[in-house]
């Protein structure tokens, strides 16, 4: 059972195997680890876990509701200080709160490409946020995911985001990826998505290509065809082409059947 946290967007895997509950998807359950209990959203598909932990219950329809509420209430507040948050850290992107289910802990969270110091502002913090807080920095691709509109965004596919729709990490997607996938050629801004990084979509044809491209000579490799000398100028794993320089510098487009 592999559940997603509602605070920290960890993996959590449950390994009880005695448990024997129907759950459906985005069904809330809760969980302890160590002393504490902590509440997490059911996913029905295997991921990567952070840790373990021991289950506990399954929320039943009044307790749902009270997450909502909890939710809602961390949303008011929200909006109620963001003005100040704003003032207070003008470098600093505030997206939502959330509340944990005892109802006794705000959880901010904001977007910042560096490490900041809270320290020197915990006076001003205490008495604008009038309950106990945590601060969460998260980076650009959560940004995007924790919004509260997330689900009403799409990207240029037309399709909801993968990010708020089905992935339960993101990776970071290299730039090898893009020559990998022969798509330096193009601008690298139609290759990054809502978040100003380079699509989570790039990932998943990753290890194909990495498989394919085993089966083609090396870029500016030297080889031989028909008594003639080339250097391998480019491929294209999608349809199966060697583009080839000769001596003169002319490019000559080769089937990969024809070059094995």
């Amino acid at each position: 059972m592999f559940l997603q946290d509602w605070l920290t967007l960890k993996i959590v895997k449950i390994e009880n195997k005695w448990i024997n509950i129907e759950l459906k998807n985005w069904d809330k359950i809760a969980y302890k680890k160590e002393w504490k209990k902590y509440i997490w959203t059911y996913i029905w598909y295997e991921c990567n876990a952070d840790y373990k932990a021991d289950f506990l219950y399954k929320l039943n329809y009044k307790q749902v509701e009270r997450f909502y509420q909890l939710n809602k209430k961390a949303e008011n507040i929200f909006n109620n200080i963001k003005d100040e948050l704003k003032i207070v850290f003008p470098k600093l992107k505030f997206i939502t709160a959330k509340m944990n289910y005892s109802g006794d802990i705000i959880y901010l969270y904001f977007f910042y490409e560096d490490r900041i110091d809270f320290r020197p502002y915990l006076k001003e913090l205490k008495q604008l946020i009038w309950m106990n807080f945590f601060l969460y920095q998260v980076w650009a691709r959560d940004r995007i995911r924790l919004h509260p509109k997330s689900k009403y965004i799409y990207g240029d596919c037309w399709h909801q985001l993968c990010c708020t729709k089905h992935m339960c990490k993101i990776d970071t997607i290299p730039t090898s990826t893009i020559h990998l996938q022969n798509l330096q050629s193009q601008n690298i801004d139609h290759q990054k998505g809502v978040c100003g990084k380079l699509k989570c979509c790039l990932k998943y044809e990753e290890e194909h290509y990495k498989k394919e491209i085993e089966k083609y000579p090396k870029i500016w490799t030297s080889l031989e065809i028909e008594w003639k000398k080339y250097i391998v100028a480019g491929i294209n794993v999608l349809s199966k082409y060697i583009f080839l320089k000769d001596d003169k510098w002319f490019i000559s487009k080769f089937n990969l059947d024809n070059y094995k």
